[in-house]
């Protein structure tokens, strides 16, 4: 899978492999809860 960790209103935009690339930290809480979230759905059939 892949999470983004773009916000555009905070000015973070640049791609992964830039000098410039930062990461939207709130992105990984929201990310990370909803795979897993998923997974238990999943598991549960």
């Amino acid at each position: 899978w892949r999470l983004g960790t773009r916000n555009e209103e905070r000015g973070i935009t640049s791609g992964v492999h830039t000098p410039t690339f930062d990461v939207d930290e709130s992105s990984l809480q929201v990310g990370s809860g909803l795979m897993a979230w998923l997974a238990l759905e999943e598991l549960r059939g």
